[in-house]
């Protein structure tokens, strides 16, 4: 997981795909972490108030062992109970970062038209196996260029790339996707220190896909998602959907302090910003990240979230912009106001407002009453509005009421990580599937197309 310190708690930012944390499922992004323990039978540490390294190698440990966290879940509210999370601690697997395909199709205002959808958890290389010699080694780029290819033989009418909760990766990867998409250009601006500037550019002239093409990202798609995002928003070939992202637009390395020392000893690490990101309309990714074409009303939560929300974090800047071509001239103001009307009595969207509203509310509270009756009265108030919530969207699902969110969480418990019988992590990504849908059906009607010479 990715921490960092937040008034005195170790608050997790996001989970890493691949990792226990993230297969698990238990641990997710604004929790905050208050307890740590060894083991099934170890003793409970509380690392409220501790330096924020101090707590990440107390939660770090061999392969294999078994780790417990004591947290505060985001949706308890800062004086909410807390729960115990168990992870066996394991290596990061490339094959749950790898990128994956399925189709959407017959939701109500999409007639016949079947939606593809591309989800990238993060941009990979296997680096290890390139360096070997390995001819056919996993990357982004190399996976979603064949499932490109499966999509198209399918038959879909566009496609949606999912970088939802994607904090970025491999450069170069992202420089190639973009590839796959767009005739040969430039990607993104480097720019270092010294004010030189580097133009990191596609130069593969082969469109791989040619169809119709919609990004979806949210407040937890950074750095390489947003370089990504940026140029399909810039050259106009495809439509940015969803929430405000991360706003990741600087370059860090590591300087090893010992280095400049005698002796063993470890003196520690410093990190230190030696470049910064541009897009290619001169903008940076960084503070802003990169405003969707149609923006979710979700996208309220995000001012407070990412780059934006730190104290000290570098702010928006611009370079002259480069000379590229706009690919597709469309207009969003009709594609917006279907979205805004197909929404408005959208039972999955209330849902997700209410919530957003709900964590807002929590945020903002600055007092917190002594008397203990009092916050386990408030408490259990926000447990029974969550409850209401979540059954009335269960009702819309066609499932059985639940008396308990514990029994949820059971029930879950019990099934494969990737169901998800209330459909929460489907609401965003159905409606994007109904805006390319409505842009397609505005367009000239095309079939999703493959460029010669990709398999």
């Amino acid at each position: 997981a990715v921490l960092r310190s937040e008034i005195e708690h170790t608050l997790v930012q996001n989970t890493v795909p691949g990792g226990p944390a993230a297969r698990g499922g238990e641990l997710r992004g604004g929790d905050r972490i208050v307890g740590v323990a060894q083991g099934r039978e170890g003793p409970m540490e509380d690392v409220v108030g501790w330096r924020l390294q101090d707590v990440v190698d107390l939660i770090r440990g061999p392969k294999g062992s078994l780790v417990r966290l004591n947290v505060v879940p985001k949706s308890a509210g800062p004086d909410g109970p807390t729960r115990e999370v168990l992870i066996i601690r394991d290596e990061i697997k490339l094959e749950d970062q790898a990128a994956k395909s399925k189709i959407i199709e017959g939701l109500p205002g999409m007639a016949d038209r079947r939606i593809g959808v591309i989800e990238i958890p993060t941009f990979y290389r296997d680096f290890e196996a390139q360096a070997a010699g390995a001819k056919d080694f996993r990357s982004t780029t190399r996976d979603v260029r064949r499932l490109l290819a499966e999509l198209q033989q399918s038959g879909v009418n566009g496609i949606v790339v999912d970088l939802r909760q994607n904090g970025g990766g491999s450069l170069s990867e992202a420089t190639e996707l973009t590839g796959l998409f767009i005739e040969q250009g430039a990607v993104v601006q480097v720019k270092d220190a010294a004010g030189r500037i580097d133009v990191e550019r596609d130069p593969d002239p082969e469109q791989v896909y040619k169809g119709p093409l919609a990004v979806l990202v949210d407040r937890n798609s950074a750095s390489a998602s947003e370089i990504f995002a940026g140029a399909i928003q810039d050259y106009q070939r495809g439509i940015i959907i969803g929430e405000p992202t991360f706003g990741k637009g600087t370059v860090q390395t590591l300087v090893d302090l010992a280095r400049f020392a005698r002796g063993d000893e470890d003196l520690g690490r410093l990190r230190l910003t030696m470049a910064q990101f541009f897009r290619i309309n001169g903008g940076s990714t960084q503070h802003r990240g990169v405003v969707p074409d149609v923006i979710f009303p979700t996208a309220g939560g995000a001012a407070d979230h990412g780059e934006r929300s730190l104290d000290n974090a570098l702010p928006w800047a611009n370079i002259e912009p480069l000379d590229y071509p706009l690919m597709n001239a469309f207009s969003l103001a009709s594609l917006r106001d279907r979205h805004a009307q197909r929404i408005a009595q959208d039972p999955g969207f209330n849902y997700l407002l209410e919530q957003e509203q709900d964590l807002a509310e929590l945020r903002e509270r600055d007092t917190v009453s002594l008397r203990v009756e009092d916050r386990q009265q408030e408490w259990m108030l926000r447990e029974q509005q969550r409850l209401e919530r979540r059954n009335r969207l269960r009702a819309f699902r066609g499932l059985e009421p639940i008396a308990t969110l514990e029994q949820e969480d059971e029930d879950e418990d019990r099934m494969p990580s990737d169901e998800d019988p209330e459909g929460v992590a489907r609401i965003m990504l159905d409606e994007s599937a109904r805006i390319l849908s409505d842009y397609i059906g505005l367009q000239r009607p095309l079939t999703a197309q493959v460029g010669a010479g990709s398999s």
